[in-house]
């Protein structure tokens, strides 16, 4: 399944040192506040903050060839590790047409924490981009980045580098993958046994809340409630479950090419210990396999078992 993820825009960080611009990209400000030097030129500051608006307005209307012309024949970009580096301006091209045609490319926006001139025609700026996909409630991914911007002999500034330090999102910004691919509702059923599965955001915002339902002929239906949210101390996303019967679980969620692996360790009702290893796999937007091996309740092993969800249709609109 084709996503807009972090590996992918942790490359794309680029200066955009401003004040304020004047034209606003849809679903994006186009910048906020710079720290510029006050002993900088006044004539340098409105070059830099002309490079930053054209840069935004040509991201937000998905234009990844003038993005790439506002770098210098040599430019570059690259991640902290230097494990990727796009170098010239038809690699940058490229590599932001790749990221600006999908359907869920982002907008963006930008704080800028500092620009100092360190030469007439060399400028390094600091500061943090952010980055919103589509829709109305989800949240921005932010990375910090370093940039060199360099005055050509027009007198035009161009980005000679820029290098990503850091993500800096906030924790719902780190589930926006996650968000994306199970926010909804969805069903499963297997023989007599039915499952359906509702997630959305919270009321804060900073977590996901779902809650499950596994009804069967003859039997109690099964309630889970599902918390999910970003463990900073440990870098990754959690999920605590919590049964009706009394029993509790705490899954750590890690992305894989088309979906999402979950190892789940927990206690049932009864104070038996249960582990798992649990795989999702996406096909399209409202299709997963839902399989799981390795479990084990106190010690015992259960048979692997595996299910095809689908997104549930909207109700009809009441008349």
């Amino acid at each position: 399944m084709k996503r807009i993820t972090l590996a992918l825009l942790t490359s794309l960080a680029a200066p955009l040192c401003a004040q304020d611009t004047k034209e606003k990209a849809p679903a994006a400000t186009a910048a906020t506040t710079a720290a510029v030097s006050e002993d900088a030129p006044s004539p340098e500051i409105a070059g830099l903050q002309q490079a930053a608006a054209d840069f935004v307005i040509a991201f937000n209307k998905k234009d990844a060839a003038a993005i790439a012309a506002l770098f210098t024949e040599a430019g570059e970009m690259s991640d902290l590790r230097a494990e990727e580096v796009l170098s010239g301006r038809a690699e940058i091209q490229a590599h932001y047409e790749e990221i600006l045609k999908a359907p869920d490319a982002p907008s963006v926006a930008v704080e800028v924490d500092s620009v100092r001139l360190v030469a007439p025609d060399l400028a390094i700026e600091d500061g943090t981009i952010h980055y919103t996909p589509p829709g109305n409630d989800e949240p921005a991914r932010s990375i910090a980045y370093t940039a060199v911007i360099r005055k050509n002999a027009a007198g035009a500034w161009q980005i000679a580098s820029t290098r990503t330090l850091e993500e800096t999102t906030e924790a719902a910004g780190r589930l926006a993958d996650l968000a994306d691919d199970i926010k909804g509702d969805w069903t499963s059923q297997k023989g007599d046994v039915r499952v359906d599965l509702a997630v959305g955001w919270d009321e804060s915002g900073k977590f996901l809340a779902g809650k499950m339902l596994i009804t069967k002929p003859d039997v109690e239906p099964e309630t889970t409630t599902i918390r999910v949210g970003w463990d900073a101390a440990r870098q990754t996303i959690t999920a605590w479950m919590f049964d009706d019967a009394g029993g509790f679980a705490k899954a750590d969620w890690t992305p894989t090419e088309n979906g999402w692996q979950i190892r789940t360790e927990g206690t049932t009702a009864d104070g038996e210990s249960m582990s798992g290893n649990q795989r999702m796999v996406f096909k399209g937007k409202d299709t997963f396999t839902w399989s799981a091996k390795d479990r084990l309740v106190d010690g015992e092993s259960l048979p692997d078992t595996e299910l095809n969800v689908v997104r549930q249709a909207p109700e009809p609109a009441a008349k």
